[in-house]
């Protein structure tokens, strides 16, 4: 099912510093419930469109550094350069720092069906998962191998045992040559939904290696390793359930990124305007379950 759902604002929300009590909680409600939000012609203000996720958010992600700040903004970051096509992902689902909402805000939606914005409910791939797939993504997690560049230019030489707190984490030293954080990650493609009892297949499968220079490799599996055939079955079925986004100008969406998978189709060659923005909550300021 397409699950966005559209929500309208009042403009004069938008000129407040603070939503509504009895809004903001509908909101969440409503993101709860659908994981994709909708808010047609936000507002062309970058502080108004700041300003209203900052009322969502316990924490920002400190997103890939490869990616240029926007408006004067570290909080606002162009969306991955180059006009190839992006495949499904859960964004940063390879690191410990997977944000918990992905924001996109349309400054210019570009050519008609030129690079349109893809999503794909993971709850709904997983129900749609063959019975032998899920005992095995049940069983086996994902090994991602990175390197993740520090922004802060290190002080050392050679290599240093480094302590990052986080379960799935391994072989973890910062490497003062090349001025990066580099260590194993283990995860489950499948996890926990904001809604009880539910599962969600929101990962870094599908996405080919070469689009995230972070990862070094990616093996899935103990013994028998997923296959390429089976990987291209899964892809198969993740785009039998994509949806497009129709962007048009000053629009705001909300996406749960433990639950959606999104990526964007190959844009125009002559495209030059599109300008999509990204913000990333890592922590939202609400907990799981606030509304059930």
């Amino acid at each position: 099912s397409n699950t966005m759902e559209i929500i309208n604002l009042k403009k004069d929300y938008l000129l407040k510093k603070k939503l509504p009590n009895s809004v903001k909680k509908a909101i969440i409600k409503k993101f709860e419930e659908s994981g994709i939000l909708k808010f047609p012609n936000f507002s062309s203000s970058n502080k108004s469109v700041i300003n209203f996720i900052d009322q969502f958010t316990y924490q920002y992600a400190n997103d890939a550094s490869r990616r240029e700040t926007r408006f004067e903004n570290k909080k606002i970051r162009n969306v991955d350069s180059g006009k190839q096509e992006i495949f499904l992902h859960s964004e940063t689902s390879f690191s410990p720092s997977q944000p918990e909402i992905v924001w996109f805000y349309c400054v210019n939606p570009g050519k008609r069906n030129s690079g349109q914005t893809v999503y794909c409910d993971g709850l709904e791939l997983w129900q749609k998962l063959p019975a032998h797939y899920k005992f095995f993504f049940l069983e086996n997690p994902i090994r991602f191998k990175l390197k993740i560049p520090i922004t802060k230019k290190l002080k050392g030489r050679h290599k240093k045992k480094w302590f990052l707190e986080y379960p799935g984490v391994s072989n973890c030293y910062l490497n003062y040559a090349s001025n990066c954080l580099e260590f194993e990650f283990s995860k489950f493609a499948v996890e926990k939904a904001r809604i009880t009892n539910k599962f969600s297949f929101a990962n870094h499968l599908i996405i080919p290696l070469i689009s995230e220079p972070q990862i070094l490799s990616r093996k899935v599996g103990k013994d028998k390793l997923l296959s390429l055939r089976e990987h291209n079955q899964i892809k198969k079925i993740a785009y039998s359930l994509t949806h497009d986004i129709c962007w048009k100008k000053n629009d705001l969406v909300m996406i749960d990124n433990y639950r959606f998978m999104h990526g964007r189709r190959k844009i125009d060659i002559n495209d030059n305007i599109r300008d999509i923005v990204t913000m990333q909550t890592l922590k939202a300021n609400f907990g799981y379950g606030n509304n059930f």
